[in-house]
Formats: C-alpha cells, sequence, structure tokens
C-alpha cells in the first residue's frame, strides 16, 4: 500500500479509536493482518467454545481454518458433514459460547457499527450472547458516520454479498439497493450497534488492510 493511504487510513482509524472507547468498545489497531491473527490467538484458549458468523472478511484470514486445524472447541456451523438440523442447532448454540468472531459490513468513525443479515445470527450473536466477540475489520469497512455506514452495508456490502451468493435480486444487475421483494433477497435484519454492553465485551480489531466487502 502506498504511504499516503497508509497514513490516511490511520489518521481516520486513530479518530475512530477514540470515539468506539468513550462509547465501552474494546478498540485495536493493527497494522498488518497477522498481527492481529496473533493478538487473536493469544487471548483464546482450547478450553473455551467458540463460535463465528459468516465472512469473507475470516475466510481472507483463513482464521477458521486454523481453529480447526489446531484442535480449538469450535461451533462449526460451517463443516461440510453438517445436516441442516445439525447447522442449525451449532447456530443457536453460540448464543452461549465463550468467544464470537466475526467482521461487519460497516463502521462510522463517530463510534457506530452496522451489520445485515438474512437469518440474523451473526448480527444478533454480536449484540447478545456470547461472553466475549471479536470482530476483524479492514480500513475499507470505515466510513464518516452514520449514514454512510448505513449506505455502504445496504449498497456495498449487501449487494456484493448476493453477487458472491449467486442470487437472482435485482441489486446483482443495477449495484445497488431497491428494498426489493425477491424471494432471493439476503437482507432482512439489520443491525446498529453504538454502545457496548457490558464495557470491553466487544473488540474491535482494526486492519490497515482491505478485506472483505
Amino acid at each position: 500500500m502506498e504511504i499516503e493511504r497508509r497514513t490516511y487510513n490511520e489518521i481516520n482509524i486513530s479518530k475512530a479509536l477514540d470515539n468506539f472507547k468513550k462509547r465501552n468498545f474494546d478498540p485495536y489497531f493493527f497494522e498488518k493482518k497477522d498481527m492481529a491473527i496473533s493478538f487473536f490467538f493469544n487471548n483464546v484458549n482450547k478450553e473455551q467454545t467458540i463460535g463465528y458468523g459468516g465472512s469473507r472478511t475470516l475466510s481472507q484470514l483463513k482464521i477458521i481454518e486454523r481453529l480447526r486445524d489446531e484442535g480449538f472447541n469450535l461451533l462449526d456451523r460451517n463443516n461440510e458433514s453438517n445436516t441442516a438440523e445439525t447447522r442449525a442447532k451449532l447456530e443457536r448454540e453460540t448464543f452461549f459460547a465463550d468467544v464470537f468472531i466475526a467482521s461487519v459490513n460497516a463502521v462510522s468513525i463517530e463510534g457506530q457499527i452496522v451489520s445485515l443479515d438474512l437469518w440474523g445470527n451473526r448480527v444478533c450473536a454480536t449484540g447478545f450472547g456470547p461472553k466475549n466477540v471479536y470482530l476483524f475489520i479492514g480500513y475499507n469497512k470505515l466510513v464518516q458516520d452514520l449514514n454512510s455506514a448505513i449506505y455502504r452495508t445496504k449498497n456495498i456490502a449487501a449487494v456484493m454479498n448476493a453477487i458472491r451468493f449467486n442470487k437472482k435480486t435485482p441489486c446483482t444487475k443495477i449495484g445497488r439497493c431497491i428494498d426489493c421483494f425477491s424471494e432471493d433477497r439476503i437482507c432482512a435484519t439489520m443491525t446498529i450497534i453504538d454502545w457496548c454492553h457490558p464495557k470491553d465485551r466487544i473488540k474491535l480489531l482494526f486492519i490497515n488492510e482491505e478485506l472483505g466487502f
């Protein structure tokens, strides 16, 4: 990454860190993704139950694969051997997990997290349930304010995820959300989190690299 972009990102992420701290979140900044991954694995252990939400970012970081390979107590919703019933059971058990990991669709410099799901398992577990939440966030998810975060969530992240899953929705053709009534729609539950309770439960791992949608 060119030095101008890296410095620009650092300035904005620094502002976000300050604002999220004021809102009881536990935010961190990492220059490289490997540093964030090391931080995470230094703070979890194999006795803890670990759940996760669907995420292109986690796929890029290969965190789920490492948790599997190293024998962590993973509530592995995406295991290929799962039946539909097993997957649903694991998604519900995630609400009682010691640790939940995921990403977000957008965060604002002002200190809000915005995410959008179909089932709601990711956004609901982020807000309530698991004892500790780790959110991995690339610089591309950071925007100026709440309205920009909502716009990004609906018109960038959701559209790209619909394309990713080969959905036959209008947004995959025109590149923006029109609040459609398609049966293929993947947008159902949007959350805005602007205060962390209990304090420090949600840990924000900002990474100065482009990750996810």
